[in-house]
């Protein structure tokens, strides 16, 4: 899509068996033609971060950037980062530039690698850079979802507690059996300070 009226600079119909790796590369290779001579750089989604996708891009000499699947970053990332050694982006979202700057969202950016491998041993491992973002309204988003389930399991507590003793949870095997039925989510250890997978974004090293 172009910046003006978003008028579509280049369409491609696939068949439906058609390899996702194949659309990416035919897309790449339509592009940099368009492009001519001036640097390259591939903007996708999330679905584009495969280690079939990224050997292609890498071997062409392609540019990317993409978010990082939330299942490629483990919790223990997040949860070891520390927000106060990230370097602050110097950027005000256009929704806060009339906001006092106490009351903007503000961001933090960690640069560090991100590993893929493929599906056969002999298959090399594939390193890219990763920029880890840190944003002050997501961080609170999430602070506030995990309240609220905090809030929510607590409540049902309290229900198993005020009926523990009655005619329906009369031995210890029936109180407990509902706290034990309770999905996990209820109450999830937060990642360190609101990091978010979908925050993260991988490109070429």
């Amino acid at each position: 899509m172009t910046a003006d009226g978003g008028t579509p600079l280049h369409a491609r119909v696939f068949g439906g068996p058609a390899a996702e790796v194949s659309q990416v590369v035919g897309a790449m290779k339509d592009l940099r033609t368009m492009a001519g001579t001036r640097d390259f750089l591939m903007v996708a989604d999330s679905k584009l971060v495969s280690y079939d996708n990224v050997t292609a891009l890498l071997a062409a000499g392609v540019q990317f950037v993409a978010p990082a699947p939330a299942a490629q970053v483990k919790d223990e990332v997040y949860a070891a980062l520390d927000p106060a050694r990230a370097d602050i982006v110097d950027w005000v979202p256009q929704r806060d530039a009339d906001r006092p700057a106490a009351r903007r969202e503000s961001y933090r950016v960690l640069e560090d690698t991100h590993t893929l491998s493929g599906r056969r041993k002999s298959d090399p491992a594939l390193t890219v850079r990763r920029i880890l973002v840190h944003s002050t309204a997501v961080a609170a988003g999430q602070q506030a979802a995990r309240d609220k389930r905090l809030t929510k399991a607590g409540e049902d507590l309290d229900k198993l507690a005020s009926a523990a003793g009655g005619r329906h949870y009369k031995t210890r095997v029936k109180i407990v059996a509902p706290s034990v039925s309770s999905p996990p989510s209820a109450a999830s250890p937060p990642a360190c300070a609101g990091a978010s997978p979908r925050t993260s974004r991988a490109h070429p090293p």
